[in-house]
């Protein structure tokens, strides 16, 4: 009998540990960061949108391994565009990681852009693990989460 009396006590304990979700009453999500970028004249810092070098309208991110151009979102406060692609951010692993910045039809900079999902205790949370572009210097601004790409 009192043998039987532990296993059940074992098993409830068991049961109770495996029934129990310890991030049941946790809510948090941390989406991918998204892609902020300014485009500016390395030379001089002179926003090349602004300045008329480059038109809003061709300027665009295109995914090679989806095979489609992403909407971008336009910003400006007449000095300096910032462009914002909410699309990049989402697509994560190796498969989704070449892109190009198609400026015009005659200004085109491949890159790589490659995030990936992690898992901390409860939270789901993105980084950024790699962003290279070739024939540009760039400049990342922490505080804003900004790339100012200096063509």
């Amino acid at each position: 009998m009192k043998k039987n009396a532990l296993l059940t006590i074992f098993a409830c304990l068991v049961f109770a540990n495996f029934g129990c979700d310890k991030c049941e009453d946790i809510a948090c999500f941390s989406p991918p960061p998204e892609f902020n970028f300014q485009l500016l004249d390395k030379d001089n810092g002179e926003d090349l949108v602004a300045n008329g070098t480059f038109k809003v309208g061709e300027v665009s991110v295109f995914s090679i391994a989806e095979n489609k151009k992403h909407t971008l979102q336009v910003t400006t406060d007449s000095t300096t565009y910032t462009f914002t692609d909410t699309e990049i951010r989402w697509i994560t692993g190796s498969k989704n990681t070449s892109y190009e910045l198609r400026l015009n039809p005659n200004t085109v900079f491949p890159f790589t852009y490659e995030s990936k999902e992690k898992q901390v205790e409860c939270c789901t949370s993105f980084e950024l693990v790699a962003f290279d572009i070739a024939g540009v210097e760039r400049l990342f601004i922490l505080q804003s989460n900004l790339f100012q790409m200096r063509i």
